[in-house]
Parts: C-alpha cells; sequence; structure tokens
C-alpha cells in the first residue's frame, strides 16, 4: 500500500495539486461555518441555561429581601401596637427597627390626624440609615410635609392591608428613591390610627442586583408589573441609551401579556444599539405578591467573543493549512509513522482506562448480607457503567448496630465524572464514620464539593441509617431519584424531600424519618434506570419501574439479588440493542429482624447524681452474681456501664439540672444487653470521634475516652433518640449464662 502511496504521489501534476487545494479549501470552509454556527447555537443554549440561573438566583434575592422585611414587620407589629398610648415610644421604635435590621433604609410611622394632641395635629416619628451609617431619627411631619394628603398613606387606610409600593422619591425623610413596604396598625378597636412605612434603597436593590453578572458588560434590572423601573445598574455603568432602550423592549412585552405565563423565563432579542449591536434581555416574574419583573441583558459581541475569536485564529489556521498541504503530501509516507505512535498511545491510554474502571469498581462493595454473624440485613448491588469509567456509586457499612448506605449519580460522563466520584466515595466514608445524622453527613459532603467547583459538576445523592435493632430508618436526600419501600401487602415510594443536588450552592438539608417493617424492602436506583432508552429513544421510566417491583412483589420475588436481576432483565428485554447511554446503579435491602426470647429482666431508676453510682454498682454485683459471671468479666462490666452512666450524667443533664435514667438489663441465650434510658439532652456518644490512644496525654484532646473504654469491653453499642428520650444499648456476647 506505500508503494502504490508513493507512486500515486509521483503522477501529480501541478493542475492536480492546484484541484486538490482548492477542494480542500472548500471543504475545510464548509466544516469551519458548519462549525461555527452549530457552536453558535450551543453557546446561546448554554447562554439561556445561565440567564435562567441567574434569574432565579436574583428573583430568590429580591424576594428573600422583601420577606426579611416582612417578617421583621410581623414581629414588631405586636410590640408597636402596644405602645399605642406613649407617642415618645414610637420615636425609639423606629430607631430600634433601623438598627436591628441593617437591610432596611429607613422605618417610620404616620399616625391618624389629632391621634397625640401633644404632638401636634400630625405626628410622624421616622428613624433612617445615612450613607455614613448614622441613624438618624425625626419627626417628619410639618406644615410642607402633610402625610394625610399621600397616597400611599390613604391606601393604605382604605384599604386596611399591608403592600409593597412602587419606587418614588423621598424628599423629606431619607432623601433617597424608596420602595416602601406600608402596613396599617390598630387600636384595641380594631381601628386603624397609624401606618408602618419600612423603607428599602433602590440603589441598594440596584447594587444587590448588579454584584454578579454573567458577562462584563451585562446589568440588571428590577421593573414593577407595569414596566417602572425600579433599580437597575450603577450610573455610569451603562449608557443611559441602552437602558432607555432595554426598558421600553420590556414594556413593550409587558403590554403585550408576557408576564400572564410566571412558570418560565422569557426572551426577547435586540438589534443595532449604540456600543453592542446586538444581544438578549432575559426576563421573569418573581413569585411574590408584587410580582415584580426582574431582567438580565447581555450582549452578542460578549456572547460570541470567544468563538468569534476562535473562528479568525482557526481561518489563519486553515491558511496555513492550505500553504502547507503540498508538504503534508510529500511527508505523508513518514506520517505512517506517526499514526502508528498514536495506535499505541491510544491502546496506551485505553489500557489505563481500563485499570481505572478496574480500581473504580474495586472501590465497590464486594460482599453483601446476610453476613454469618448477623442476620437482620441483607442487601445487594449491581452497577453497569456505561463507559470504562463511571459517575454513579453506592456503598454501604454497618457501625454501632446501624446501616448507612447511599447512592449518587455525578453529573456528566467519564473521567471528570469518576474522579467526583471517587471523591464523594471516600468522603461518605470518612464522614459517617462518626456521624449517625444524615442532613450533617449530606451538609458536610455538601460544604467540601462546594469549595473550588470551578467546574460546576453536581452529584445527586441519596444517604440512609437504618437502625438494626428497631427499623428506624433516617435518611436524606440531595436531588435523587426518590427509593421505593416494598412492604408484604403493598408497594409505595419514600417521601423524601429533594433538596439540593451536592455542589450547586450552600444548602440546608433536612433529615426525614420512616420506619421499615419485618420484610421491607427499600429499593434505590439511578436515573440511568428510568432514563434507560430503547432504539426509538423512548424512555423506561419510573411508571415501568413501579410496575415491575408490584410484579415482584406479587410473585414474592423481594429479597435484594433477585429484585435487582428481575429489574436488570425487564430494563434489557425494553432497550433491546439500543446503546447504553448512562451508568445504571440499583441497589436493594431487605429489613430481616430476629425476635431474642428474654430469659431474665432486671431494672434500676436513678437520678443524675455521682453519689447514685454506688447503688448501681450494687445492682450490676447483684446481676452478676444471678448470673453467675466470671469476677473478672464481671468487673470490666460494672466498669463499661459506669462509664456509660456517668456520661449520660456528664453531658445530657446540665449542671444543676435534676433528671433520672433507667438502666434495664435483659438476658437473652448468649448475650447480656444493658439499655440506659434518659430525658435529657441529645447526646450521641457513638458520635464521639474515637480517642487515639497513639498519642500523647499531652497531644491528645480531651474526651472521648470514656466511650472508647465502654467500646473495648462491650461488643456492641447502639444509640436513639426516640420522643425525647436517649437510648443507649449495650450488648455483651456471654456463653452458658446461669440462668
Amino acid at each position: 500500500m506505500l508503494e502504490n502511496l508513493k507512486k500515486w504521489l509521483g503522477t501529480l501534476n501541478g493542475r492536480t495539486g492546484v484541484i486538490i487545494i482548492l477542494a480542500a479549501a472548500a471543504l475545510m470552509e464548509l466544516i469551519s461555518a458548519m462549525q461555527y454556527y452549530y457552536t453558535r447555537d450551543e453557546v446561546r443554549n448554554e447562554l439561556s441555561r445561565d440567564a435562567e440561573n441567574e434569574l432565579v438566583i436574583k428573583a430568590q434575592n429580591i424576594r428573600a429581601i422583601l420577606n426579611t422585611v416582612e417578617v421583621a414587620t410581623a414581629n414588631r407589629r405586636w410590640e408597636a401596637e402596644q405602645g399605642l398610648n406613649a407617642p415618645d415610644f414610637y420615636m425609639d421604635l423606629t430607631r430600634r427597627f433601623v438598627e436591628d435590621n441593617p437591610d432596611i433604609t429607613g422605618c417610620g410611622l404616620a399616625f391618624i390626624p389629632d391621634y397625640f394632641p401633644s404632638k401636634g395635629r400630625l405626628y410622624e416619628p421616622y428613624s433612617t440609615r445615612r450613607q455614613d451609617g448614622r441613624i438618624e431619627t425625626m419627626q417628619v411631619a410639618s406644615e410642607t410635609h402633610d402625610y394625610t394628603t399621600s397616597a400611599l398613606y390613604n391606601a393604605a387606610i382604605e384599604a386596611d392591608s399591608a403592600y409593597w409600593c412602587d419606587p418614588y422619591m423621598d424628599v423629606d425623610g431619607a432623601q433617597m428613591m424608596l420602595t416602601t413596604y406600608i402596613h396599617p396598625l390598630h387600636d384595641a378597636d380594631g381601628r386603624v390610627v397609624a401606618v408602618l412605612q419600612i423603607d428599602v434603597s433602590v440603589d441598594w436593590l440596584g447594587r444587590t442586583l448588579n454584584s454578579r453578572r454573567l458577562y462584563p458588560s451585562s446589568f440588571d434590572l428590577l421593573l414593577t408589573t407595569d414596566g417602572q423601573l425600579i433599580s437597575g445598574p450603577e450610573p455610569g455603568k451603562v449608557k443611559q441609551r441602552d437602558l432607555d432602550e432595554a426598558v421600553r423592549l420590556l414594556n413593550v412585552k409587558l403590554q403585550e401579556g408576557a408576564v400572564k405565563d410566571t412558570t418560565r423565563v422569557k426572551v426577547v432579542a435586540f438589534k443595532d444599539w449604540e456600543d453592542h449591536a446586538d444581544g438578549y434581555v432575559f426576563f421573569g416574574t418573581i413569585r411574590h405578591p408584587n410580582r415584580w419583573q426582574v431582567a438580565v441583558v447581555n450582549y452578542d459581541d460578549e456572547i460570541y467573543a470567544n468563538l468569534i475569536d476562535m473562528r479568525k485564529k482557526m481561518s489563519l489556521l486553515m491558511l496555513l493549512g492550505l500553504a502547507l498541504l503540498g508538504f503534508i503530501i510529500y511527508r505523508a509516507v513518514k506520517s505512517m509513522k506517526h499514526l502508528q505512535e498514536t495506535t499505541i498511545e491510544k491502546e496506551r491510554y485505553s489500557s489505563e482506562l481500563r485499570v481505572a474502571s478496574k480500581i473504580q469498581m474495586d472501590m465497590l462493595p464486594k460482599v453483601f448480607p446476610p453476613f454469618p454473624e448477623r442476620n437482620d440485613i441483607d442487601l445487594y448491588g449491581w452497577l453497569d457503567p456505561a463507559k470504562e469509567v463511571d459517575g454513579d456509586l453506592y456503598d454501604f457499612f454497618i457501625r454501632d448496630e446501624k446501616l448507612f448506605f447511599c447512592i449518587g449519580d455525578v453529573s456528566g460522563k467519564g473521567m471528570p465524572s469518576a474522579l467526583v466520584m471517587a471523591v464523594v466515595h471516600s468522603l461518605f466514608r470518612t464522614f459517617a464514620s462518626h456521624q449517625t445524622n444524615p442532613s450533617v453527613i449530606m451538609q458536610n459532603l455538601n460544604e467540601y464539593i462546594c469549595q473550588g467547583n470551578e467546574s460546576g459538576m453536581f452529584v445527586t445523592f441519596f444517604v440512609g441509617v437504618l437502625d438494626l435493632p428497631t427499623g428506624r430508618l433516617r435518611y436524606c436526600n440531595a436531588g435523587h431519584d426518590r427509593p421505593i419501600i416494598i412492604s408484604p401487602d403493598e408497594v409505595r415510594t419514600l417521601p423524601a424531600k429533594p433538596h439540593l443536588p451536592l455542589g450547586v450552592m450552600d444548602y440546608i438539608y433536612v433529615t426525614q424519618e420512616d420506619k421499615l417493617k419485618a420484610g421491607d424492602t427499600l429499593f434505590l436506583y439511578t436515573d440511568g434506570l428510568t432514563e434507560a432508552m430503547d432504539v426509538k429513544h423512548r424512555q423506561f421510566t419510573l411508571k415501568r419501574v413501579m410496575t415491575a417491583v408490584e410484579e415482584s412483589r406479587q410473585k414474592k420475588r423481594t429479597t435484594p439479588k433477585v429484585l435487582i436481576e428481575d429489574m436488570v432483565e425487564r430494563a434489557r428485554q425494553f432497550v433491546q440493542h439500543a446503546t447504553q447511554s448512562d451508568d445504571v446503579t440499583l441497589m436493594a435491602l431487605t429489613y430481616t429482624p430476629q425476635t431474642e426470647e428474654v430469659l431474665m429482666h432486671r431494672s434500676l431508676t436513678l437520678k443524675n447524681d455521682v453519689k447514685a453510682v454506688k447503688t448501681l454498682n450494687d445492682f450490676i454485683k447483684d446481676v452478676n452474681l444471678s448470673l453467675e459471671i466470671d469476677p473478672s468479666l464481671g468487673m470490666s462490666l460494672r466498669l463499661a456501664v459506669e462509664e456509660a452512666v456517668v456520661n449520660v450524667m456528664d453531658y445530657a443533664y446540665p449542671p444543676g439540672t435534676e433528671g433520672e435514667m433507667t438502666i434495664d438489663v435483659d438476658v437473652t441465650a448468649d448475650r447480656l444487653r444493658y439499655t440506659l434510658t434518659d430525658q435529657g439532652m441529645s447526646f450521641a456518644p457513638t458520635d464521639v470521634m474515637r480517642a487515639d490512644t497513639t498519642l500523647s496525654v499531652e497531644d491528645r484532646p480531651i474526651g472521648g475516652l470514656g466511650i472508647f473504654l465502654v467500646r473495648n469491653l462491650m461488643d456492641v453499642i447502639n444509640y436513639e433518640r426516640f420522643e425525647g428520650k436517649n437510648v443507649l444499648t449495650m450488648w455483651k456476647n456471654i456463653d452458658n449464662l446461669k440462668i
């Protein structure tokens, strides 16, 4: 083949070479144009998503500011209505209101005429925060300022309801553009006697809106429902003509009724502006009774700047490529060697991917319950990556009689997702090793992933903690698909709040609770299952998943491995020969608690007083004698229970607080169970970091040694909090007990 190529190259003449170069030039130009317009569409779509996210964030910020004012007003309303017989009280009230609320510019009260005869016909105490931070309090009402002629005042009196007014210039009080929250006050007879006015600076709203921009020249606007500009960029930041034109375009859209659809962000394009020829205005309605409009303006020359610059460079490279085409043909033979080296490199890269895939799969659990040492849980997991490496994960482990488990899906595919998956997997193990609250685990994960997340990747994640002795399930969901609970008589989805995925932004996660009964199965999955597509691009859907689960329940095929195998087979029959587009991960667990017969029970109630420890020791000694326990083992048991009781006294009840705790001893065929119950403050001793006994006494942090001792003396410890009670259970496996 190489010899034939050399012969063909030798037959080329100048005319043929020109034809080849012209054909190559036309083809390269066509490819460049197609790539440019395709990329332009992608950039435009990405802008729409970014602008929508930006507007959502801005709207939430504005709504949060307005809600803060409304909540603060509601909190002070009662106080304001209680002092209606003390006029000087309101001077101090307005000042305290401004001092306590940094988002508020001013606060005033306008009383009905002659309400306080000692203050004259009109009385309007007012406090405002000046630009230097100083708070000034004054009586605003005067002969030149008769607030009873104000439309804002009269509207509040007549409507007898609170509302936000459109922006206006306050020349007497704050001396700036304001928007005001107006709230009527009533006397004991329910009569409106004053109007409470809470002012927010329009300029401050504008600075809040424009504190973050998509592009250097982008700017945000806030308008009333009828199109009046509330706030915008700082003066001088944007040409007045651009600002006026943006407001005009929005007013046209508002008049056309564009705000009727409040469920999505709208967009309007513009052309031939002064400094920036073309661009887009994205706008939407704030979900608030005033229904203000928030908008963001972006210019084409900034949106597509990188793309245009890239095309210029590509055109230059194309010219250079054409000039070198003859040389490339001449060097074709040598390129064969380079191609061979490239092939070897690709094979090396593929080999590394296979190794990475094996390492990633090795991180997942390989041994599943039921374990020989316990029979209260059955669990199975399965993962099928779409590529060599994937971004799905699942994990579980048992600690202190609790099953910790998780399932997650990293956004995107390939190596970046796999790296994030490995980090999340490791962090879950780290945080869950000393914490039993799922929302705290999720909070720690989110804080870590958000740090330096410049790539914008996120993770949908579900964390569950199942208390094996009781079946109490605590869980927290971060944007993941809701698991399914399969009981012998029904199938239902776990009522999990969606929350935001990990890595999006700072967020407060909440722990939820449910209860698994004996025989219940919990089925978890990633969206690779519900979104699996056949050759016609139809998705498997949650409905088909629920149908398959219901059939498994009716056939009594709900053990974890069988359930997952049936679900995988059902999905494969659906997709047939279609290419897998996403990772698929499934995990199922069945709760199978075993009931042990209690052969002996003893109970003791103590005050939270260290003097009661002697009574405790006598109680434990008596139990040990009854069971004929070896004295050395009995001493260890007494020491462990005493340490646990003293921990409760120290941490569950603050100094000076009286309380009680109950110590229950239950004896089964082969083990002793001590249960400590108190009504003190929540204190989870199993969440205390294990003491590092390798450190010196000087370097070792205070605390943890008592629990360390209990862990070493007992076989199992478990903590739960039920109905305001701390319940700490400790097991000791003992053969040949004398009952």
